[in-house]
């Protein structure tokens, strides 16, 4: 039998894989009972390869799961109660939650794509997630949005632009605020960043935090917010304006570069940014590092339609949220294999293809139970590639009577100060911009 496995390839592959991300080492000094099967290595094995397979259930993919490593690692002892490894991996989630996002974040090592038009470049955005519509559910999760809706998850997250790589994530009930996520995240922000968002994220507070950690933003503005003209007389640039929420008027305004655009259907976009020379970054760069956070909408069509994570299977808010956590860190663990062969080929990394990793992935776990060969795991990761075509034409698609269409953002207020607003302002003085 060892013999069978020492030539197994797929097997040393995986293995090989697995130990580069999250290293033995990793696992040493975290706490444990002396009588704990359960350890933090063996839960993070059986979580990541849990998710990557299909099932009904969730003890479908957990046996076949448990199969799995128990050939790859005879010597364990994996226990066979579904029930005891979930309670293992909600102990262990807290403890080692950081240490798996460390490692599973890009580095600069990833060269030319750490980096876009030469800024490093995050993303953020939030998507609800329905779970199973129980009481207990109902109860601790909450019911947001419509009329009728489950019980939700609310996830924000944090995407690396050039790799298309999450940077972070929080989760919460789906009544739970995004904005409140965000701030949850910014103090592992790396120096010299550019944050992106869309209208639902923008607040005099997450503006005067980021400006104060010297961290610069390029956010949209919505109609219910409102931008002030003529506060600064000594002000003679164009498109700078104040923002300044009454209720936030015992603080100092924060000064901002209006950039207006169309999008491609015709509307308006208002983009701020504490970036106010035009220099350093343009107008014309501003636009197109705001529409490349697309990719983060697309890393949540990802989730729901290509790996069916949609609908959480779970009935209880902790369990809930146990695993929507350990699916989230399924998925970007094996997006973060993928990639990194990419990138070591010179590959694009933002051309990465769910579909095709999932494929691949499943392939190769069947095929090496099988002790079949074929493909090598990094030949199989360079070809998980979204194909090259160029669409002719506008991408169209049916009516859906039961789906909601959000209204894009209308365009932020805009009004000249009060003789009373320029006069506190000379008093409190403007906050600081980036540049």
């Amino acid at each position: 039998m060892t013999q069978k496995l020492g030539r197994n390839r797929y097997r040393r592959e995986l293995v090989a894989e697995l130990d580069a991300l999250f290293p033995p080492s990793l696992f040493r000094g975290l706490p444990r009972h002396g009588n704990e099967d359960w350890d933090a290595r063996k839960v993070v094995w059986m979580s990541l390869i849990m998710f990557w397979l299909p099932g009904k259930t969730l003890e479908e993919p957990f046996s076949a799961a448990r199969r799995i490593v128990k050939f790859i690692r005879p010597q364990w002892n994996v226990p066979v109660s579904y029930s005891g490894f979930v309670a293992a991996q909600i102990r262990w989630w807290p403890l080692i939650q950081s240490l798996l996002v460390k490692r599973l974040r890009p580095d600069a090592q990833v060269g030319s794509s750490w980096r876009v038009l030469g800024w490093l470049l995050l993303a953020v955005d939030g998507s609800r997630f329905e779970c199973p519509r129980t009481t207990s559910n109902e109860e601790g999760l909450g019911c947001a949005g419509r009329d009728k809706t489950a019980p939700q998850i609310f996830q924000t997250m944090l995407q690396h632009v050039g790799t298309g790589l999450p940077w972070d994530f929080r989760l919460g009930p789906g009544t739970d605020s995004e904005r409140r996520h965000l701030l949850e995240m910014l103090a592992d922000l790396p120096e010299n960043t550019l944050l992106t968002a869309d209208a639902g994220f923008i607040s005099y507070q997450l503006c005067s935090l980021l400006i104060e950690a010297n961290q610069g933003f390029l956010l949209r503005i919505g109609g219910n917010k409102t931008l002030i003209e003529g506060l600064d007389e000594n002000e003679t640039r164009e498109n700078i304006v104040l923002f300044w929420p009454n209720k936030e008027q015992s603080g100092p305004p924060i000064k901002l570069r209006k950039i207006c655009f169309r999008s491609q259907s015709g509307l308006p976009v208002v983009l701020v940014t504490n970036i106010l020379d035009p220099a350093i970054l343009s107008d014309e760069d501003a636009q197109e590092l705001y529409k490349s956070r697309w990719g983060i909408e697309v890393y949540f069509r990802h989730l729901k339609q290509t790996m069916d994570f949609k609908t959480l299977k779970s009935r209880t808010p902790a369990t809930a949220l146990n695993e929507q956590a350990w699916r989230m860190t399924s998925f970007w663990t094996l997006q973060r294999i993928v990639v990194s062969h990419q990138i070591a080929a010179g590959q694009n990394p933002r051309h990465f293809s769910a579909a095709s990793a999932r494929r691949e992935i499943r392939d190769v776990l069947q095929l090496m139970q099988q002790g079949k060969s074929g493909k090598s795991l990094a030949k199989r990761c360079l070809t998980s590639r979204i194909d090259n075509y160029k669409r002719k034409g506008p991408k169209t698609t049916r009516a859906w009577a039961r789906k909601k269409n959000d209204q894009p953002p209308k365009p932020p207020k805009t009004r000249t100060a009060t003789k009373r607003e320029i006069q506190k302002a000379k008093q409190l003085g403007f906050k600081a911009s980036l540049i």
